[in-house]
């Protein structure tokens, strides 16, 4: 193996793909052999390597520890992932972690931060990622330690609402890279104030000042009537999902209902609609903003808080540069936010504050092009096919 390079990135801010692709060719990230679409403009896919455990509990590393050492402590046994896939389902009391490909050693001034991809988080699977070294999840800084060049790279895998079948191979989870601490390089609320073109009202008309750091609950009817999307109750014979499909391939009526205004989960409430949220049940659910992201700016989205009251509230993944620039109606296109009741049920009224918006500038602009989600309203995850009319 070649040695590991400086990559030559001085421009602080997330880098996009071009500058992912430099800092593979740097030996930077070794381990990377998924196709060249795993690579977004502001992120990039991670890949489980066919090992597993399968311990009683979560781990949590620190910072002079590697994850392998914390597995022996709790007793887990190295297995490998069978050539049908490994089936996990909600109910399972064992927590499931995979090693991943990719190994990383990131240079002094270069940060990583992770999620779990879109289409994962909207089938309510819980992912983590546990990395050598690191006392947070989803978070990568420079190399410390003195005896090991490379960290190691984990990710735990939780499914809540539906069995599900894992691949060698399948990508779950992603990670954003920026040169510069990303608390540092965050855009400023007063900054963001200047701008009035980022995201429009779901009525129309662009959204500006204070209210472009914050997303509220939609529940206006889409076209065909829906308000909001809620995983079914498992019953016997639900066929696990397979995670690595690569087109649309289940049909969402076995999984899904749709929620429409005539439902008895829609109340009004002082003029507005407001959604029963059960208890234990997932939805799928918009925001009243819509994005219309320049090529030079990367959002994430923030709950408010993880656990809002009985709730569990999430966005489904990283937002990239030129997000809804290329919708066809020209209207933006809404965030998507996944939503678990917890013991007791709940209202979610019309306008409800759910996320904070944290806005970063890419080191580089991204490349122009469209997003699979780009014409989302509530939309599933890509493994599943598109409602039809008579569903």
């Amino acid at each position: 193996m070649s040695t590991k390079r400086t990559p030559k990135i001085e421009k602080p801010g997330i880098l996009n793909t071009d500058q992912i692709r430099e800092l593979i060719e740097c030996k930077v990230i070794v381990g990377w052999d998924g196709p060249d679409d795993d690579i977004g403009k502001s992120s990039f896919d991670l890949h489980l390597n066919g090992y597993y455990w399968k311990l009683p509990a979560g781990i949590k590393c620190s910072r002079y520890s590697r994850v392998v050492d914390l597995i022996k402590r709790v007793g887990g046994k190295k297995k490998r992932i069978p050539k049908i896939g490994l089936r996990i389902f909600p109910d399972d009391e064992y927590v499931y972690l995979f090693e991943l490909n990719e190994r990383i050693s990131l240079p002094k001034h270069f940060y990583g931060q992770g999620t779990g991809k879109s289409s994962i988080g909207r089938l309510d699977i819980l992912t983590r990622l546990i990395v050598d070294y690191e006392e947070k999840y989803d978070c990568i800084c420079p190399f410390r330690a003195r005896n090991y060049r490379y960290k190691n790279l984990y990710v735990e895998v939780t499914p809540l609402s539906f069995p599900i079948k894992i691949n060698n191979g399948d990508a779950i989870f992603q990670l954003r890279i920026s040169k510069g601490d990303f608390q540092k390089l965050r855009i400023q609320s007063e900054i963001i104030h200047l701008f009035t073109n980022l995201m429009k009202h779901e009525r129309g008309g662009s959204v500006a000042g204070a209210d472009q750091t914050n997303l509220r609950l939609s529940l206006k009817p889409t076209k065909d009537g829906t308000i909001a999307l809620k995983a079914k109750r498992r019953k016997e014979g639900f066929a696990p999902l397979k995670l690595s499909v690569k087109k649309p391939y289940y049909p969402p009526k076995n999984y899904w209902e749709r929620i429409e205004k005539e439902s008895e989960d829609i109340l009004q409430i002082d003029g507005s609609l407001a959604l029963k949220v059960e208890k234990n049940a997932f939805y799928i659910l918009r925001s009243k903003e819509r994005f219309i992201l320049p090529d030079n700016i990367a959002v994430y989205g923030l709950a408010m808080t993880e656990e809002v009251g009985e709730l569990r509230i999430h966005h489904a993944g990283f937002v990239h540069p030129g997000f809804g620039r290329l919708r066809e109606d020209k209207k933006g296109t809404p965030l998507i936010f996944e939503v678990r009741g917890h013991d007791v049920n709940m209202l979610l009224k019309h306008g409800d504050l759910m996320a904070e918006l944290k806005y970063y500038p890419m080191s580089s602009p991204a490349e122009k092009g469209d997003e699979y989600y780009e014409e989302q309203e509530l939309k599933l995850s890509k493994i599943f096919k598109e409602f039809r009319n008579e569903d």
